[in-house]
């Protein structure tokens, strides 16, 4: 796992590769992200077959910082998600930051993302039932 998503809370992809592949499954070709892939400013884009041998791990080599530019404009993905995911998969770099969130928030994130589902549902239940006593109990010294 390259990280959590603070958005979404999900775990994010942890190699490019996989990342490609996911929004393949999802539905986009590697046509369609080849096209995507070129900048608005004439920014060299990447080809059909590059972003299939991307998706099934036989690039030798990293790309490059315009390639990753590249990658991210074709799969529709923040540049710094593509850099992490990028450097976990030839630098065997894992992120562990939740940028954004202070030190409590961090460790819930990271408990409930090692939850299955069904303690995750418990864990919001209990979250909400906690917010709806806050929101109905009289203030302190009243």
């Amino acid at each position: 796992m390259t990280g959590i998503d603070a958005t979404s809370g999900q775990a994010l992809p942890g190699k490019l590769s996989d990342m490609v592949a996911a929004v393949q499954r999802a539905g986009t070709s590697y046509a369609k992200m080849a096209a995507d892939s070129k900048g608005p400013a004439g920014e060299r884009g990447m080809s059909k077959a590059w972003f299939q041998r991307l998706a099934v791990g036989s690039l030798m080599s990293a790309p490059k910082p315009e390639e990753l530019e590249a990658v991210a404009r074709g799969i529709r993905k923040p540049i710094r998600l593509v850099k992490e995911a990028a450097a976990s998969q030839w630098l065997e770099w894992e992120s562990v930051e939740l940028s954004g969130y202070d030190e409590d928030m961090r460790h819930i994130i990271i408990r409930a993302a090692a939850m299955d589902p069904r303690e995750r549902r418990r864990l919001r239940v209990m979250l909400d039932a906690a917010a709806s006593v806050d929101e109905n109990s009289p203030a302190v010294g009243q």
